[in-house]
């Protein structure tokens, strides 16, 4: 096990070098000048080439990588447009020139927002989606089985946007079931935190639900055709006790990982559930980088979103490790 996991942390560190190097380099094949969008519209050319000397912008792009990849282990400093120093502290994602705030920073203040959106649907997700999915396998062929079945397909053909917007005007504007969505910190008022993102944690749990309801069904009807389940049978093993220690356990393994990698994408900023109903999270952050070309804010939240995805892809690596010995064994 020792073994598994010390080759899956050096796939982890390989990995995110090439997406620092991948991402990086994007950052500078755009057409925007960091040092002009730092400076603002009224630069006369000198303060913008003294600007860009500052910003280290006129050193080689692998000197620029290096430095960068130096500050995210150890800090730096970053000198402001006004010529004052920014100590950076480690893991430094950069200096966003238009928030006027270390990157890391910013995405410091929006997580909790993204943290709570992404925990809240996850639960929906697995309470709805999961759960129904192996209750229609059990009952295929059953009334329960076919309205579950409609239920996944009307959920996956919807989208977040469209449902978001309908749901919006309908429960909250028309009728006054919901609040009005929006974020607040839950240590400041725990009521309002769920009241104001329990409409959001529905809409994006509903969508993602359905599609691993249908997921769910399929691993579930598969494993129960395995010769280990029908030897359990055979052998006088209860159907529920059956199903629910040996064939949900190996259903769960592909379940655990697309769960997991749902987990890493949600923290990394649902952009559109966020946009629709005015979280202030990642997703929201990295959406408002790209429109004022805030282009460090763009590659610290890329970083991030990269390095998330792949710690979870990681942790469900290991998960189905601990679930299938065959993993591990090969």
């Amino acid at each position: 096990m020792l073994a598994y996991l010390a080759r899956r942390l050096v796939q982890m560190v390989v990995v995110l070098l090439a997406i620092s190097v991948v991402t990086f380099g994007l950052f500078y094949a755009a057409p925007r000048d960091p040092a002009r969008q730092a400076c603002g519209p009224t630069c006369d050319p000198t303060r913008i080439d003294a600007l860009r000397h500052s910003m280290g912008l006129d050193q080689p792009i692998a000197t620029q990588y290096l430095e960068y990849m130096r500050g995210i282990v150890l800090g730096r400093e970053i000198r402001d447009v006004d010529g004052s120093m920014i100590d950076c502290s480690a893991p430094c994602l950069g200096y966003s020139y238009y928030l006027h705030q270390p990157v890391l920073d910013a995405i410091v203040g929006r997580f909790p927002a993204t943290l709570s959106l992404a925990a809240g649907a996850l639960a929906v997700v697995v309470a709805l989606g999961v759960t129904s999915g192996f209750v229609s396998a059990l009952r295929r062929g059953s009334l329960s089985d076919r309205f579950l079945s409609m239920f996944t397909l009307v959920g996956a053909s919807v989208q977040i946007y469209f449902l978001g917007y309908v749901l919006q005007y309908y429960l909250v504007y028309q009728t006054g079931l919901f609040p009005t969505p929006g974020y607040t910190p839950l240590t400041e008022d725990p009521l309002e935190w769920l009241r104001g993102l329990l409409l959001p944690w529905l809409v994006l749990g509903f969508v993602q639900a359905a599609v691993y309801a249908r997921i769910a069904r399929s691993q579930m009807l598969e494993t129960m055709g395995e010769e280990y389940v029908r030897t359990g049978r055979s052998k006088g093993l209860g159907w529920w006790r059956n199903h629910l220690r040996y064939t949900s356990r190996g259903a769960a393994a592909p379940l655990v990982q697309l769960i997991c990698l749902e987990v890493g994408t949600l923290l990394g900023g649902a952009v559109i559930t966020e946009t629709v109903f005015g979280v202030n999270g990642i997703g929201q952050l990295s959406l408002d980088a790209i429109t004022q070309n805030d282009l460090p804010t763009v590659v610290g939240t890329v970083m991030l979103a990269a390095f998330v995805v792949v710690l979870f892809v990681a942790v469900a690596d290991l998960v189905i490790a601990y679930l299938d010995p065959r993993v591990r064994l090969n």
